[in-house]
């Protein structure tokens, strides 16, 4: 099992984007929303927790000027490398979402850098990812550092879409795969447990070298449940004023999602 995590590691792309890809790459639900709020903006664009890029790769690539907050390294590293390849108008961050109030979001215009933005988006529920104390804190350093009539929308996920006839959770569906330097990668949902704050998913991931060699692996997602109107009423009380929602269907087997809309005051 050793000599398998070694040539992982000896791979160019980083194992968390990597599982990223797999996980999230095919996913392009959302991408019209961003694409129709980021040419709305007229500005650059800053996203929350971006990874190793799906999405801002993609608006880059429509012409947007994009500000990447990311705080995983290998994350960041790869979205840089990425970025570089494709001559991409992206400026990489390290961003820690859970950082004390006041030490996140460094967005000040420069000289040699893109203007202050006038639309932030948290896809794929980053906002979740939050606990409520941090979120508040997040919030207020959004409505302080984005430009005057700016908008931010944030992902929260419609838990009417995880129930279904056979119970709770998104449909059963093929496991996501992706094979990278031969090496075969599979991620299989296996269950969704709620309870009162929390929302836990659990996959399955496999990773079969090109010698037929399978790794097994549990891997755990965390959610803190938050309702759009909760949302919303953090977001009012940290100086953030409701704009809409706008509804983002995943298709079948993934659960549906609200982005909440919220302005700052002009």
């Amino acid at each position: 099992m050793r000599h398998l995590r070694r040539r992982a590691r000896e791979r160019a792309i980083p194992e968390a984007a990597i599982w990223q890809d797999v996980e999230f790459g095919a996913y392009t639900a959302d991408l019209p929303l961003w694409e129709e709020l980021a040419a709305t903006a007229g500005g650059p664009v800053a996203e929350l927790g971006a990874g190793s890029g799906r999405v801002s790769m993609h608006l880059a690539k429509a012409g947007n000027v994009m500000l990447a907050l990311e705080r995983d390294p290998e994350l960041l590293e790869e979205l840089t490398r990425r970025a570089l390849a494709a001559k991409a108008m992206i400026t990489p961050i390290p961003f820690d979402l859970a950082a004390p109030a006041g030490t996140r979001l460094h967005l000040g215009a420069s000289a040699d850098g893109p203007a202050e933005p006038r639309l932030a988006i948290a896809p794929l529920h980053v906002i979740q990812q939050i606990a409520p104390a941090a979120r508040a804190g997040l919030l207020a350093d959004i409505a302080a550092r984005l430009e005057p009539g700016g908008l931010f929308a944030a992902v929260v996920v419609d838990e009417s879409s995880l129930v279904h006839e056979e119970g709770v959770g998104p449909e059963a569906r093929p496991p996501d795969m992706r094979e990278v330097d031969g090496w075969v990668y599979a991620s299989e949902p296996l269950w969704l447990h709620l309870t009162e704050g929390e929302l836990k998913a659990r996959r399955l991931r496999r990773r079969v070298s090109p010698q037929g060699e399978v790794e097994r692996s549990v891997h755990d997602e965390l959610l803190h449940r938050v309702s759009p109107d909760e949302l919303e009423a953090e977001a009012h009380a940290a100086g953030l004023s409701p704009a809409g929602r706008r509804k983002i269907v995943s298709g079948p087997g993934e659960a549906d999602s609200i982005a909440v809309l919220l302005k700052v005051a002009p």
